[in-house]
């Protein structure tokens, strides 16, 4: 019986996972109509390889090696496959010369010691990228009256699947998200439909300088020091000394007595525990120290170090929780 007899249609549905990553490979496919994902999970996050579509192969290196799956398969709309089987396969592998089949088996090894090595995107990188890329966007765009940049919805996720080689709907459900921040919200338009507003820009824009700030973490490379993440140590150090100072009217000295007793008492721990951190506030020149008449220890306080310090903590915070939502 020749190969077109042997083969089997398949049919898949959006979302419909065809094999899963580490799955035992008994079957290829050759796509005839739709499109398929494949990925895999790197350190507890989901990687895309690729968007295949007609014409296209996958599962081949299960048949060829043997191995269990390095992938997995997602249709991502209405697909049909031929799904050729690990017999008829081998039965088709087996009438090759004994060097051509070393040769495809070499291949596949090589192809996934490849994918091991390979540094690719996350799903969450591509979020970020999407934020990148609509920030070069709409730094293009003139505000209106009132400050906001008004786009059409579909032309910018058009735009910025188009650029970044990403599924419509991925860009799609990324806008959304950002559409639900202080910074943007969405509307609809008479003349365009659905709209993205941008409310704040500036603040937006530094959005986008934090997701790129966590690339250049990612790959090993220097990152600008208000992006570095706050220990949630320092975190309660910089917090309970803001409001000692508000409730003393900023008034800048404290004595060291006055504030470890506060402290210790409202965190429930010795501040002997904060050593490190009064010593990171002690060289950014926030906290300093003398002795009174009494030659008592006293903190001196710097306001104004210490309110940029409290803001750019928070604004931190604050883009941690947005990017953890895309």
């Amino acid at each position: 019986m020749g190969f077109i007899e042997n083969k089997s249609a398949r049919e898949f549905e959006a979302g419909d996972i065809i094999f899963k990553e580490k799955d035992e490979g008994g079957s290829m496919f050759i796509i005839q109509s739709g499109e398929v994902e494949v990925s895999a999970t790197k350190n507890n996050q989901k990687v895309v390889y690729a968007h295949l579509a007609k014409g296209a192969i996958f599962g081949e290196m299960a048949l060829i090696d043997g191995n269990p799956r390095s992938a997995t398969v997602t249709a991502l709309k209405r697909t049909h496959c031929v799904e050729i089987s690990r017999m008829l396969f081998q039965q088709n592998l087996a009438s090759l010369s004994p060097w051509l089949k070393s040769f495809f088996q070499i291949m596949a090894e090589r192809l996934r010691e490849a994918n091991k090595k390979t540094d690719t995107l996350t799903a969450h990188d591509n979020s970020r990228q999407v934020v990148l890329m609509v920030s070069n966007i709409l730094a293009s765009k003139e505000a209106n009256a009132i400050g906001e940049i008004v786009v059409p919805w579909k032309l910018l996720a058009k735009d910025v699947a188009l650029v970044l080689n990403l599924p419509y709907d991925r860009v799609d459900g990324v806008l959304n998200k950002m559409s639900l921040t202080d910074m943007a919200r969405s509307e609809m338009n008479f003349e365009h439909g659905r709209v993205f507003i941008m409310k704040d820009f500036n603040q937006f824009k530094y959005f986008a300088e934090y997701c790129k700030s966590r690339f250049l973490d990612k790959e090993g490379s220097e990152i600008p020091d208000h992006f570095r993440k706050v220990s949630e140590k320092e975190n309660e150090v910089i917090h309970f000394l803001y409001k000692l100072m508000r409730e003393q009217r900023w008034e800048p000295d404290i004595e060291q007595h006055i504030f470890e007793e506060r402290f210790d008492e409202e965190h429930e721990k010795s501040f002997n525990e904060y050593e490190r951190e009064l010593k990171s506030l002690r060289n950014r020149e926030i906290i300093t120290s003398k002795l009174d008449n009494d030659d008592s220890k006293v903190y001196i306080i710097d306001k104004e170090k210490l309110q940029t310090l409290v803001s750019l903590a928070d604004t931190l915070t604050d883009f941690e929780n947005m990017d953890d939502k895309l």
